[in-house]
């Protein structure tokens, strides 16, 4: 069964990627489509083997190996839908020099992540021996969850971060185009930045959402008691969680978007002051954007002569179940004497992103 959701989530999140991005034709959109339908094929082939080879051993044994089984299948599903969604223009490169160091700056930012599934899991699993059922069933199966996603997910993400940070390693080796700014120009670019930030009214607004927050509540609440599962203590206990939780997570969202530009603000100034163009992206403040990824891609450069001259690039990012992409803005300060890279970047972001609307003349 996770098997079949987490396949599920794979091939709608590729063909939502794929269908908002630029390199998006009918003929690479078959492909991914047979990529898929083999992929999964050849996935429920190696269960129904795994389950046909187990028959005669015994109960432990023979579910130990279908899970095992499942769950490689599972990556391997991960890593074949990856690599047919991702069209070959938008392929990262990662021709590093021998005698240069790969960055780990990817690959660092899963681990707080691997933290987190490793706690829930092992937490989970701990707190099911001293409950009494059924919150001791629920409990296994979150652990259970927990362990197979990490399992698959963790792998997938490392080699994805991985070829990241080799394409990133690259980029600073050879880059069309790099900017270096003194301190006190670092200094006041990330400051103005924070202002800007501060300025932008809120897009999660929390007075809405206490309003709207009852809704989820009652819902869980009636279907809760509507099922009739376990006593009434369990199911009064099971809504105040629940219902705490939803809360909790409301008021995490609210910090968060209040703490964003502050966040941001000491990323900035924990940055190399540098800018990086190249083949495959932008590196500024410490963020890794790419040309023509199959999730995030540019669709517009343009200068903003507003004090002081800065690149405004926009991006789109596909969210999954969001109707349309996110738009992300990166700014890169334009440091003084900067005419000739300027023009640089012009002839080559026109040619490398033909459908981005490319103005920095």
């Amino acid at each position: 069964m996770f098997s079949v959701v987490f396949a599920f989530v794979m091939v709608a999140g590729a063909w939502l990627s794929l269908r908002s991005n630029p390199s998006y034709s009918g003929r690479f959109a078959l492909r991914v489509l047979l990529g898929s339908a083999l992929a999964i094929g050849a996935v429920v082939l190696l269960i129904v083997a795994a389950v046909d080879f187990s028959i005669g051993f015994s109960l432990p044994v023979a579910v130990g190996t279908v899970m095992a089984v499942s769950t490689l299948g599972g990556l391997l599903f991960a890593v074949a839908i990856d690599r047919v969604s991702t069209p070959p223009e938008a392929r990262l490169g990662d021709a590093v020099p021998a005698s240069v160091e790969v960055v780990h700056l990817h690959r660092n930012r899963l681990v707080p992540w691997a933290k987190v599934l490793a706690g829930l899991a092992a937490g989970s699993a701990l707190l099911g021996l001293i409950v009494p059922d059924p919150l001791k069933v629920m409990l296994y199966i979150l652990a259970g969850l927990t362990l197979y996603l990490a399992v698959i997910v963790l792998p997938f993400k490392y080699a994805t971060a991985r070829r990241y940070d080799r394409a990133l390693t690259a980029l600073e080796a050879a880059p069309w185009v790099r900017w270096h700014y003194t301190p006190e120009q670092w200094q006041a670019w990330v400051e103005l930045q924070f202002a800007r930030a501060m300025a932008v009214p809120p897009t999660f607004v929390a007075r809405r959402a206490w309003k709207i927050l009852p809704i989820p509540c009652v819902a869980i609440a009636v279907g809760v008691y509507a099922t009739g599962q376990g006593s009434r203590l369990f199911q009064s206990l099971f809504v105040l969680a629940t219902c705490g939780a939803v809360v909790g997570l409301t008021l995490a969202a609210v910090r968060a978007q209040r703490r964003e530009p502050a966040r941001l603000r000491a990323r900035r100034l924990a940055a190399a002051p540098d800018a990086y163009f190249g083949r495959d992206g932008v590196f500024c403040d410490g963020v890794f954007m790419t040309w023509l990824g199959r999730d995030t891609y540019l669709v517009s450069a343009a200068i903003d002569r507003t004090e002081p001259a800065n690149l405004l690039l926009r991006f789109e990012k596909t969210v999954i179940g969001s109707g349309k992409p996110a738009g992300v803005d990166q700014r890169v300060l334009i440091p003084p004497g900067a005419e000739a890279d300027v023009a640089r970047l012009q002839a080559e972001l026109s040619a490398r992103c033909p459908k981005a609307r490319v103005a920095l003349g």
